[in-house]
């Protein structure tokens, strides 16, 4: 994912109101916890060529996870980590029974040190068709040249439960400057075998500027992901439109839900600027788009450590979609001086309309990264993090895991504990803060949700982070 700073703020003061009108977090019932997450990161088998040398720390980080339609009992989950003193490649674990157990392998074939053209892979996003074929999209980078560095947009396919994987296919690729593609997002379509859906953003560059208005690129396949079609424009506005992310209704109605708004230098407090979540609606499997329609307008900020006051890499960009039905979900969060909160806005008519944004959390702490998603049976789940348990003058940033679920659309929530404290500060440094991702993983099960999150010291064990897994009862 490209962070600049889009470092973004809107002034709308519809999220302010409606957070200002939520209840206060110190007249809150102590919360209920969930049952203890498990570990699914470890020690892997790496290629010979990526095992030679020291072996890097593990730090896994910006996990996905998804179930295969009909079978929820097989799960997928993938995330970014090192697998070399110089590579970060993609992991990806496998359940075959829910999430009791699960195996755990390098992506194989991306990788220089592995056979593949990339000495970087990030941004993991999984999906699985109701074929059983798993699809896994990444952004591979390459070695940097004179001509500048190259980036792929790149989709690894799996048609035997993960046991062996096809060589990875390129669906786009750019040299910045002039161009990169970034923060890719794809969807197996679950009416459809063999027929997946890929969306990306592709940014112009300019050396020593920060990458500008962009354009939002599409594929599919309709063959199980053998063939692709060329990349195609499906979006181009006056600002930068980022993290897309696909959703396929009921009736079939296929779409791209981003957050839109101007380019900013990259800064720990920035100004305010409109910024606005819009979605738009494909009704013949991509072939043709409608024009953007707005789902939600926001306040766009960043969360900063409480203690020293740093910028951390957390950002009102990062926001998240799910469906069901023909009910749509949209989250973000907002860190303001004085409170925090998370909104839900949704919308019952496939994203034609959108009703007044939800606050879901309200905080003096600050509160980021909401994951949504949706179970079998319509109950709606959130997964996020806070600093609610954080002592000021701490030597730790103490940091936990969230969750909170609504059986009517969206109108009431139950909250519960899912995880931590660990330390944020703990996490590996990389721009912007420590890094923990700059998503998770949420999937709906007809019994609940499939969680995969990130978290560091001291919950982690076998390196500065570690992947856990939980499953959520609704």
């Amino acid at each position: 994912m490209h962070f600049d700073a889009r470092s973004l703020a809107a002034l709308t003061g519809l999220g302010l109101l409606l957070a200002v009108a939520g209840c206060d977090s110190s007249a809150k019932p102590i919360e209920p916890s969930l049952p203890q997450p498990r570990t699914i990161s470890g020690s892997l088998q790496l290629a010979v060529g990526c095992a030679q040398g020291a072996q890097a720390a593990r730090r896994p980080a910006e996990p996905s996870v998804a179930a295969e339609p009909g079978n929820p009992r097989q799960l997928v989950a993938s995330w970014l980590e090192n697998q070399s003193p110089d590579h970060v490649g993609i992991t990806v674990a496998l359940s075959r029974d829910g999430g009791t157990s699960w195996s755990r392998s390098p992506l194989p074939r991306l990788l220089t040190c592995d056979g593949g053209r990339y000495v970087h892979v990030s941004d993991p996003w999984a999906s699985i068709g109701g074929d059983g074929t798993i699809y896994v999209a990444s952004l591979g980078t390459q070695a940097p040249t004179a001509a500048g560095t190259a980036h792929d947009i790149v989709v690894s396919v799996s048609r035997d439960h993960g046991t062996s994987w096809d060589p990875p296919i390129v669906l786009d690729t750019g040299t910045a400057p002039p161009t990169q593609p970034d923060k890719e997002a794809i969807l197996a379509d679950p009416r459809r075998p063999g027929t997946a859906y890929a969306v990306w953003a592709t940014y112009q560059v300019a050396p020593g500027v920060e990458p500008s208005i962009d354009k939002v690129m599409f594929a599919r396949t309709l063959d199980g992901g053998r063939a692709w079609s060329s990349p195609s424009p499906i979006y181009s506005g006056n600002d930068e439109a980022q993290e897309n992310q696909l959703l396929m209704t009921a009736g079939g109605v296929l779409l791209d839900v981003f957050v839109e708004g101007s380019s900013l230098p990259g800064t720990p407090h920035p100004p305010p600027l409109p910024v606005k979540i819009r979605a738009i609606r494909s009704t013949d499997q991509g072939q043709s788009w409608s024009a953007p329609i707005d789902a939600a307008h926001f306040t766009y900020t960043n969360a900063v450590d409480p203690g020293t006051g740093g910028q951390l890499r957390f950002f009102g960009q990062d926001i998240t979609a799910a469906a069901a039905g023909n009910a749509l979900y949209v989250a973000w969060f907002e860190a303001h001086t004085e409170f925090s909160s998370i909104l839900v806005a949704r919308s019952e008519d496939a994203g034609l309309h959108w009703r007044t944004p939800q606050v879901v959390v309200r905080e003096k702490a600050e509160a980021f990264l909401p994951t949504l998603a949706v179970a079998g049976d319509g109950t709606v789940g959130l997964l996020w993090f806070d600093f609610r348990h954080f002592t000021p003058k701490s030597s730790v940033l103490n940091t936990d895991v969230w969750f909170s679920s609504s059986r009517d659309r969206g109108l009431h929530w139950s909250e519960s504990h899912a995880a931590g404290p660990f330390d944020l500060r703990s996490a590996p440094a990389v721009r912007f803060g420590p890094f923990l991702g700059d998503y998770m993983g949420l999937c709906g099960l007809p019994d609940g949700f499939a969680a995969v999150f990130i978290q560091a010291k001291p919950q982690s064990r076998n390196g500065t982070t570690d992947a856990f897994f939980s499953h959520i009862q609704g």
